[in-house]
């Protein structure tokens, strides 16, 4: 496919990115220093799924989950919240990315978080930080 079709398919992603990204702000079980994936199916967003710390175990239960899933997959949304490297320094974020069943590329996006006492916000703009290759849907 042509890079400027990739770039626009890429670039019809950030509106639903941006819900997905509210979505998690709204989670009961947000918590920091934590992964969580939520699946799409026939238009309908599931519930927000908490991960492990472990690459491994969580690459078994996203594709378990993907597999198991009676209608087709159409979105994924992976999030970690939690403290990272960002441009020299070290941030509390929510760090995204949002993968559609059809397209090659999925979105890589974000925003600054603050936390006050249990409450978590954003803090600034939603960043979009580039695209990331689909290898799930």
């Amino acid at each position: 496919m042509p890079q400027g079709g990739t770039k626009k398919k890429v670039g019809e992603l950030i509106p639903d990115a941006r819900v997905s990204f509210t979505d998690l702000l709204q989670f009961d079980g947000m918590r920091c220093e934590h992964w969580f994936m939520r699946l799409s199916c026939g238009g309908r967003a599931g519930g927000w799924i908490p991960l492990t710390s472990d690459t491994r175990e969580n690459d078994v239960i996203i594709r378990g989950r993907i597999a198991g899933s009676q209608d087709p997959v159409t979105d994924l949304v992976f999030a970690f919240v939690g403290t990272v490297d960002w441009r020299g320094g070290r941030s509390l974020m929510a760090h995204m990315q949002y993968f559609r069943r059809g397209y090659d590329t999925g979105l890589l996006f974000g925003s600054h978080l603050i936390q006050e006492g249990q409450k978590i916000q954003a803090k600034g703009n939603f960043l979009v930080m580039g695209g990331c290759r689909n290898i799930w849907i």
